[in-house]
């Protein structure tokens, strides 16, 4: 008996890092504990409640050991010893968790063994498994190939619905109704069935389950703590149903004890925590986000070029407030797991004004200076408006249009100013050349050719006058620096930020010392650098 003793042992060793079963009380669901790593192991055992001679119940008591285990949330192995001779491995995997209206979805394979029949009671047939379970066929339990969606439903019901192989057959009067063998004249050991059940959960830790396969109708209730859980159990509630004369067989009662990996405090482990920052409107990173966490004396993290913050937590639920200048702050709180080590957190931040909004009120001035033939505010304007938008719808496409007439009007106008010279017609020649320069009064060649025209033209040196130069420091009383000081706000709260800098820089260069004016200047500024990133 001792030798025995040490040779279980010895097995529930060699599995300390396993988890727990994922059963409502013997059929599978597709829960998974989320801790990175999660083992349990405990003992199941029944007995018969009425007709327990050998004749009608050659199994009036079982005593079985199991340890199960799971991996990232995802992966279960199990390891289950009915006797020494009868052992067999589980594994399943969670195809996808549940996720709002969605179930949760696993596949598994049960009793993974070298032994084609397997149960709690023993193996070959019709010594080995229970008496109901022996009918005119019964499929092999090697092998038992599962899948099953599971859902909660209004917070204390859990419903449970799956098909399987082997262990889940049964021929009975009536489990034979729940396999597809009942639409064939031929028994089939690859056949599958169906099987489900329903946990209302009564309080936080006691739940009543029922459950149903092709073998078994079950009925019990589960005590379940955060390191143990007890269940206790009808097993095979069909005999006292439909149990009788004909049938003179005999439900069980059948308790269960487990223990887990929470009754060894885990070791806190600190998670790391990457947000991603991103502006809703372009989905492009951005850079210097603040992101504080309240409450804490964490000091606060700042985004980087990739729109990128690190830090590193201990578990638990904390307040996060993301702030950054021209955008809506946001306070949302986060849920920090101790089942992963890493959490990845991505976050749209939106503009407090959005860029469609001010690359529509660039695009509204640049047509009205086309059409008055101001070309270059025009293209001032549509330069503003591709710093800060480049993806407007259409945008490209247009300031496109508009460069190829613009262009064109000067090349045109330097054609005539060329013909004008090469016959000596040196005063519209110039004209000619003043045209180009209204077009674009940055053209150093017109600028170049009036002034050597105009010198050929009077016989002195000339410093041509671009027609759209004005005096260097005009002179203003105080209400009218006061007046263009107003405007430039109002174009500033307008998200005019071009029209608001040129009116601020005008005034500061008659007035340096307006405190107010630099202060709107330096606030336009970095709006304007901001909206070009």
């Amino acid at each position: 008996m001792k030798k025995y003793l040490v040779i279980i042992g010895f097995i529930s060793s060699l599995f300390s890092q396993i988890i727990s079963t994922n059963t409502l009380l013997e059929t599978p669901t597709a829960y998974f504990p989320k801790s990175l790593t999660f083992w349990e192991g405990g003992f199941t055992t029944s007995l018969a409640l009425r007709n327990v001679e050998e004749k009608f119940e050659p199994h009036p008591f079982d005593f079985d050991l199991f340890i199960q285990g799971s991996f990232a949330g995802k992966y279960l192995l199990g390891l289950k010893l009915y006797t020494l001779r009868e052992i067999g491995l589980d594994f399943s995997y969670q195809i996808i968790n549940e996720i709002g209206n969605i179930p949760a979805i696993a596949i598994g394979l049960r009793n993974i063994t070298y032994k084609k029949y397997i149960n709690p009671a023993g193996g070959e047939p019709p010594e080995g498994g229970f008496k109901d379970e022996n009918y005119e066929h019964r499929n092999p339990e090697i092998l038992s190939f599962y899948m099953v969606a599971t859902k909660n439903l209004a917070e204390r019901f859990i419903i449970n619905a799956g098909i399987g192989r082997g262990e889940f057959i049964g021929y009975g009067p009536r489990s034979q109704y729940l396999n597809f063998d009942y639409f064939s004249d031929n028994y089939h050991d690859f056949t599958f069935g169906i099987f489900g059940g329903l946990k209302f959960l009564i309080t936080d830790y006691l739940s009543a389950v029922l459950e149903a396969d092709g073998r078994d109708f079950n009925f019990g209730m589960r005590f379940e703590r955060e390191f143990f859980q007890f269940t206790l159990m009808t097993n095979k509630l069909e005999h006292i149903l439909w149990g009788g004369k004909d049938y003179p067989l005999s439900p069980r009662l059948t308790a269960n004890l487990s223990m887990n990996s929470e009754v060894i405090p885990e070791r806190p482990v600190p998670v790391q925590v990457v947000f991603e920052i991103y502006d809703k409107e372009i989905k492009r990173p951005i850079k210097g986000v603040k992101i504080r966490f309240s409450g804490t004396q964490l000091p606060p993290m700042y985004t980087n070029e990739q729109g990128k913050a690190i830090s590193e937590v201990m578990s638990g639920i904390y307040l996060c407030e993301i702030e950054k200048e021209a955008y809506k702050n946001i306070k949302a709180k986060i849920n920090v797991g101790r089942e992963k080590r890493t959490l990845n957190l991505r976050v749209y931040l939106t503009p407090l004004i959005l860029r469609k909004d001010i690359v529509s009120k660039y695009l509204k001035t640049a047509r009205a200076e086309t059409e008055r033939e101001n070309y270059f505010e025009a293209k001032k304007n549509y330069e503003l408006a591709l710093n800060t938008y480049p993806e407007y719808p259409g945008l490209k496409k247009e300031y496109q249009t508009f460069l190829n007439e613009w262009k064109g009007k000067i090349e045109s106008q330097k054609a005539r100013a060329i013909d004008y010279e090469a016959r000596n017609q040196i005063q519209s020649a110039i004209s000619a050349w003043q045209e180009v320069l209204k077009l674009d009064p940055e053209n150093q060649e017109a600028s170049a050719k009036i002034k050597d025209l105009s010198e050929k033209l009077t016989g002195e040196k000339v410093t041509p006058k671009k027609p759209t130069e004005k005096p260097s420091k005009p002179e203003y009383t105080k209400a009218q620096i006061q007046k263009m000081l107003n405007q430039a706000i109002s174009e500033y709260s307008k998200a005019n930020y071009g029209k608001a800098k040129e009116l601020l820089k005008e005034i500061l260069a008659v007035d340096p010392g307006n405190a107010k004016a630099k202060e709107y200047l330096d606030k336009t500024e970095r709006r304007l650098k901001l909206l070009r990133k």
